[in-house]
C-alpha cells in the first residue's frame, strides 16, 4: 500500500505517480509521470515524494503559462518529434526528480529553515536559493533558464491583456482569436478560456441548429441549458468547473416540480422559484422539488451540451467533462421518481361502465360534460383513445395525429398503424417509429372502419385540436380525461392516459410472456424497459416482420385476465 497520497510501490522500492493535469496531456505527451524515489523506507519515500509532487505541479504551472501564451512555443511543439518533445519535457522532471534527493542529504541543517522556506515558497527566488546549496551548477544554471522563461512569458501575457482590453470588441482581437483557435486545433490543444464563447452564446449560435432544437418536440433541451445558464452566471465554456456543477446541482434540488409548467417561471427570480417550492412542498405535507430523475435528465443534458461543445472548440478533453459530471450525488432530501402505476383489470371495469361508454346527457362538442350519464353514446375520440392505447401501447400523441393514410396492408394482408413523424405528425424519439399489428379484438370493435383513405391529409379525430405551449392534439384531450376521471370518483394519482401504455407493456411481458424486444418494438423501445438499454445493438439488427409482430400482439388476452369486453361491445 502507498505510504502516502501519490506513490506506489514497485519490487519493494516507492516511485512517485502524479496525474498529468488534462490540458497539458496534449503538450506533455502522456497522462502521468512516474519518477522513482529510490528508497524502500517507508518514512523517506514519503518525505521525498511530498517534495518532489510539489516541484511538479510549479513545472505544470509553468509549462500551462507557456502553452497559453507564446506562439513561438507552439511552433517549437508543432515541429518536434513526439520522441524528442517527450525527452526535452522529461529532463524537467528528471533534474526536479535529482533536486529532491540531493536536497535530502542537506535536511538536518535546513531543518530549522524550513518554516521559512514553507511561507516563502511561491517565490522562485527564494527555491532556488535553497536549490543553490544542494544542486550542482549545471543544474542550477537550467533551473534558472526555466524560471526566467516563466517570468518572461508571464509578463509577455499580461502586455497581450492589457492590449486586448485596448481593443476589445474590434475586428483585430475577432482575428487574432480565431488564429489562435485555428493554431490550437492544429496542435491539438485546448484552446484558453478567453477564445471560448459563453453557454447561451454556444447555445444560440451552433448547438441549436446542430441538434435541431428548433421543434417543439426538443424545446425542453433548450430549456435546461438555458436554466444552466440562469443558474451558474452564462459563463465561457473553459471557466466552468466541478465546483460549478457542484452549486448547479444544489439549486435543482431545492426548484419546484411544476417548473416550467407555468410561463412565470421563466422570469422568476431562483429565490421565488425556491419560494414556490418551500408552498408547495408546506401544502402536500411533503417534497414538492425536483425528483432525482428529473435532475439526472438536467445533468446528463448539459453534460451532452459540453461534449458538443468540446468536439467544435476543442477547449478540454472527454475526461475533464466526465470529471466535472459523473459521481455527484444527491442530498438524501431529493425525493425518488414516483413512477406510474398500470391499470388494474377491475379499475378498467369501472372506467368502461362510465357514461362515455354506457350513455352520456351531454351534446356531442360538451366534451367536459361527458360525465353526465344519459342515453348518448359518442364514438369520437373520446370514446376511443382509451380502448386504442390499451390495445397498442401507443402514446397519447402519436394515436391523436393518426391520419387515414395511416392504417396500412402489407403483401400478406395484415393491417397495422404506421406511427412515425411525416408531415405535421411528431414523435419522441426516432425510435418511436414504427408499425403496430391491429389486435382482432380492437379490429372487432370497428376500428379499421375510421379509415377512409379518400381522406387521405385528414386526421381520423378532427375533433381534437393543438393546445398548449407545445401546441399538442393530446394537451385538452389528457386534462379532459382527468376531470373526467374525477367526475366519475376514479381519480387516483400516478394513474392517468399513459398508465394504458404502462399496462400493455406490462400485460405482454408478464401475462403473455412476450419477450422484452418484441415489446420494445411494438412499444417504440420505451425507457419503461430497462433491458432495451442493454440490448439495443441487438434490437437495431432484428428486423420485425408484421406476421411476426401480430402472432405476438395476439397473444395479448384482457378478457382472461379479467377485463369485461361487454362493456365495450354492446356499445
Amino acid at each position: 500500500m502507498p505510504v502516502v497520497q501519490h506513490t506506489l510501490r514497485r519490487g519493494g522500492i516507492y516511485h512517485l505517480r502524479c496525474r498529468v493535469p488534462s490540458d497539458l496531456v496534449p503538450v506533455i505527451g502522456r497522462g502521468e509521470i512516474h519518477r522513482s524515489l529510490a528508497t524502500a523506507c517507508p518514512r523517506k519515500a514519503k518525505w521525498r515524494a511530498h517534495r518532489l509532487y510539489g516541484r511538479v505541479l510549479d513545472i505544470f504551472e509553468g509549462l500551462r503559462g507557456m502553452a497559453d501564451t507564446k506562439e513561438e512555443w507552439l511552433a517549437q511543439l508543432a515541429a518536434m518529434s513526439p520522441s524528442d518533445r517527450e525527452a526535452a519535457i522529461g529532463d524537467l522532471f528528471d533534474l526536479a526528480t535529482a533536486a529532491v534527493r540531493e536536497m535530502e542529504q542537506e535536511q538536518g541543517r535546513r531543518e530549522k529553515a524550513e518554516k521559512a522556506a514553507r511561507e516563502l515558497g511561491k517565490q522562485c527566488g527564494v527555491l532556488l536559493g535553497h536549490l543553490a546549496e544542494t544542486v550542482s551548477e549545471d543544474r542550477l544554471k537550467q533551473l534558472e533558464q526555466v524560471r526566467d522563461g516563466v517570468v518572461g512569458l508571464q509578463r509577455d501575457r499580461d502586455d497581450l491583456q492589457r492590449q486586448k482590453d485596448e481593443l476589445e470588441g474590434s475586428a483585430i482581437v475577432g482575428q487574432g482569436e480565431a488564429i489562435v483557435a485555428a493554431l490550437s486545433r492544429r496542435l491539438g490543444l485546448p484552446r484558453h478560456s478567453a477564445t471560448t464563447p459563453t453557454v447561451m452564446q454556444f447555445l444560440t449560435d451552433t448547438y441549436t441548429k446542430e441538434k435541431r432544437l428548433a421543434d417543439d418536440s426538443q424545446r425542453h433541451i433548450v430549456n435546461f441549458i438555458s436554466l444552466f445558464a440562469r443558474i451558474t452566471g452564462d459563463k465561457r465554456l473553459a471557466d466552468y468547473g466541478r465546483t460549478d456543477i457542484l452549486n448547479y446541482v444544489l439549486i435543482l434540488e431545492r426548484l419546484p416540480r411544476s417548473l416550467g409548467k407555468s410561463p412565470s417561471d421563466k422570469s422568476a427570480s431562483i429565490e421565488d422559484l425556491f419560494a414556490k417550492a418551500a408552498r408547495m412542498s408546506e401544502k402536500a405535507g411533503g417534497p414538492m422539488t425536483l425528483s432525482a430523475t428529473t435532475i439526472g435528465k438536467h445533468v446528463q443534458h448539459v453534460k451532452g451540451f459540453f461534449n458538443t461543445a468540446r468536439r467544435h472548440l476543442n477547449f478540454t478533453t472527454s475526461d475533464a467533462i466526465d470529471e466535472m459530471f459523473d459521481g455527484i450525488k444527491l442530498s438524501k432530501g431529493v425525493p425518488s421518481a414516483q413512477k406510474r402505476k398500470s391499470w388494474p383489470m377491475e379499475q378498467l371495469n369501472l372506467l368502461f361502465a362510465t357514461p362515455i361508454w354506457q350513455g352520456t346527457g351531454s351534446r356531442p362538442e360538451d366534451f367536459t360534460k361527458r360525465h353526465k350519464e344519459g342515453d348518448h353514446i359518442y364514438r369520437d375520440a373520446y370514446w376511443w383513445l382509451p380502448i386504442t392505447a390499451l390495445w397498442t401501447g401507443a402514446r397519447l400523441e402519436e394515436l391523436a395525429q393518426l391520419h387515414h393514410e395511416d392504417l396500412v396492408a402489407d403483401s400478406s394482408g395484415f393491417r397495422f398503424i404506421h406511427i412515425h413523424g411525416e408531415g405535421e405528425r411528431r414523435v419522441k424519439t426516432a425510435n418511436s417509429i414504427r408499425r403496430v399489428p391491429v389486435h382482432s379484438v380492437l379490429a372487432g370493435f370497428g376500428f379499421l372502419d375510421l379509415f377512409d383513405h379518400k381522406k387521405a391529409g385528414q386526421r381520423i379525430w378532427p375533433e381534437l385540436r393543438p393546445t398548449g405551449r407545445m401546441k399538442k392534439l393530446g394537451d385538452t384531450y389528457s386534462t379532459h380525461f382527468t376531470d373526467y376521471r374525477r367526475h366519475c370518483e376514479l381519480y387516483e394519482p400516478l394513474m392517468d392516459f399513459h398508465s394504458l401504455r404502462r399496462t400493455f407493456i406490462t400485460s405482454m411481458r408478464t401475462r403473455a410472456n412476450v419477450d422484452a424486444l418484441t415489446v420494445a418494438a411494438l412499444a417504440g423501445h420505451d425507457e419503461e424497459l430497462p433491458i432495451f438499454e442493454r440490448a439495443q445493438q441487438t434490437n437495431d439488427y432484428t428486423d420485425y416482420g408484421i406476421a411476426a409482430l401480430a402472432e405476438q400482439i395476439e397473444r395479448l388476452d384482457y378478457a382472461a385476465y379479467g377485463l369485461d369486453l361487454g362493456l365495450i361491445e354492446k356499445t
